[in-house]
């Protein structure tokens, strides 16, 4: 009989344990974490509630298949996981004003990512690194690298208002969907020497990219308001719609000599160092419109043959229109708004509301812009609106 009762109080305890690991669960208190002492795989979500100040799990812990959601726990300063190795679901880190301390050493795989206002945040302790998440989204936090998040392919990137962050260096191989690096620290370097392929590309307020084996832009690539010098894509040859290049106050020099193909608008517009285009050697056929505005000097397109909306050239210093004289003649460019003209008082984009100032009124560095919310909205804000996670 003795037997009997030790086996059944045996199956009750191993009952409970059962069912305490395949259960979401909400923590309240530090001391809480004790109720994954006996989980090694946990089969559910574990919400960590706004009463606790530093949380450890017990190094058992390696998966979680659901979501891990931390938010609005004020008072958090540290969150340590020691054998956590995956997270099914969201990792989700949000209002935690004072954590300081963020350690998964052994992490490397998450469903997303999705960290906002981290103001105290500084630096990751990934060990392992996660190399698989499908979306990240990483704002507001005191981050100056993203050491320790190094993916291979995602749907979603979205690295954003980090105002300390110095360098963004991931080893992606293709997004997906959207790739957005904006308003994080002045001059921060985004590299992503991996990266062949993308739907979307945004980079704002940047000081270097690097693309080297970039091929393809399925949709839009932008890039607004940067202080890079020079840029290559030495690999690209085809954006499916736009490529935009706009108030990069630095930029003297772009170079895709590769490229054959951007399908919708192709964009230089108030770049007030950017006197020569060239290097794009082999653009064939532009979809939608070409549309040059700023301090251009001379711009040479030996190989476009085929311009299927409008075109627009207009600087504010003498530049030849001999060459796109010939080409609308020729039928090569088909739109009916055709402009080309140097020496304006203020060269404007047709792509809508902006416009560089001529040198008699400023000097070009910091020459007046008429910046538009009707330009961003057709290259920035369109694609940053698809990136809500």
């Amino acid at each position: 009989m003795l037997n009997i009762k030790r086996l059944l109080f045996a199956a009750l305890a191993v009952g409970m344990v059962a069912a305490q690991c395949d259960e979401d669960i909400e923590i309240q208190s530090d001391g809480d974490v004790s109720q994954l002492d006996s989980c090694s795989r946990f089969d559910g979500s574990i919400n960590i509630k706004k009463g606790v100040a530093n949380i450890i799990f017990p190094t058992s812990v390696s998966s979680i298949t659901g979501d891990l959601i931390i938010d609005g726990a004020v008072g958090l300063t540290g969150f340590s996981a020691p054998g956590l190795k995956t997270i099914g679901g969201s990792f989700k880190l949000n209002g935690l004003t004072v954590l300081s301390t963020l350690s998964c050493p052994e992490l490397v795989s998450v469903g997303d990512i999705a960290w906002s206002t981290l103001p105290a945040l500084q630096s990751l302790s990934f060990t392992k690194k996660v190399s698989k998440a499908n979306t990240v989204l990483i704002t507001d936090t005191l981050l100056t690298s993203l050491e320790g998040i190094n993916l291979v392919t995602a749907e979603r990137f979205n690295i954003n208002n980090n105002r300390y962050l110095r360098s963004v260096n991931v080893a992606l191989g293709n997004v997906t969907d959207v790739l957005i690096i904006e308003a994080n620290g002045k001059g921060v370097n985004a590299s992503f020497p991996n990266l062949k392929w993308a739907n979307n590309i945004t980079v704002r307020d940047a000081g270097d990219v690097y693309f080297p084996v970039l091929e393809e832009v399925k949709s839009t690539a932008a890039f607004v308001n940067n202080t890079f010098e020079t840029v290559s894509f030495p690999e690209l040859t085809q954006v499916g719609e736009s490529l935009a290049f706009v108030s990069c106050s630095r930029l003297t020099k772009i170079s895709a000599n590769e490229l054959e193909e951007v399908g919708g608008t192709f964009q230089l517009a108030n770049n007030t160092k950017l006197a020569v285009v060239e290097d794009f050697d082999k653009l064939a056929v532009v979809g939608g419109a070409v549309d040059i505005s700023g301090v251009v000097t001379n711009v040479t397109l030996p190989s476009l043959d085929d311009v299927r909306g409008g075109f627009n050239l207009q600087s504010t210093e003498d530049v030849s229109c001999d060459e796109f004289n010939d080409l609308k003649s020729s039928g090569v460019i088909k739109g009916d708004d055709f402009t080309c003209a140097g020496k304006k008082e203020t060269a404007e984009s047709k792509t809508g509301g902006l416009g560089t100032a001529g040198s008699g009124s400023t000097d070009n560095e910091s020459a007046a812009a008429t910046f538009g919310a009707s330009m961003l909205v057709a290259f920035v804000a369109g694609v940053a609106a698809m990136v809500a996670l």
